[in-house]
């Protein structure tokens, strides 16, 4: 800024830095909107997809609380071509819009990782772990708990919660 012969202090260049995010992205609410944007045309585009949008009303104005997507086409594929593993884990969003990603991914037969699907929530907690592993596993139609090996990176947690969800199965903790 020398050469401009201006000074700008930290915090003018922080609120400018927040404006233009602001223009450029548009506020929390327009955000929000977009997502029933996206869920549309997921499921025009790829039909068969599960797109869940959780919201929940306060002071009458929706306020979004979970997302799930598992897109049709990564669906048939796993279940058409990959091993009967699932690795379960979790990402924390920092910055302004926080929260969680969890995700579900398979082993391809080449030994890659195969994205299965993934969900937006507000925290990480056992009820969002729950609601995760119920919607995947009527998905995915994991109906014969034995054939399906479970890993994760989170031991204590996920020990009880995938025991409770599939009762014979195999797990692994790394």
């Amino acid at each position: 800024m020398n050469e401009l012969r201006c000074h700008v202090s930290r915090d003018q260049a922080y609120r400018a830095k927040r404006a233009a995010l602001k223009k450029l992205e548009g506020s929390l609410e327009h955000q929000f909107t977009k997502l029933w944007d996206y869920a549309e045309e997921v499921r025009r585009t790829n039909p068969g997809s599960t797109m869940i949008l959780g919201i929940n009303d306060e002071n009458g104005q929706n306020r979004f609380e979970k997302f799930y997507v598992c897109l049709n086409a990564l669906k048939q594929g796993f279940l058409g071509g990959c091993r009967p593993i699932y690795m379960c884990g979790w990402l924390s969003f920092e910055g302004t819009h926080k929260g969680i990603l969890l995700t579900a991914v398979g082993v391809d037969p080449n030994n890659n990782l195969y994205p299965i699907a993934y969900a937006v929530v507000q925290k990480e907690s056992t009820d969002t772990w729950e609601w995760f592993l119920t919607v995947l596993k009527q998905d995915v139609c994991i109906h014969r708990d034995n054939e399906y090996t479970f890993m994760s990176d989170k031991q204590k947690d996920s020990y009880k919660l995938f025991r409770q969800f599939f009762l014979m199965l195999h797990t692994g903790f790394v």
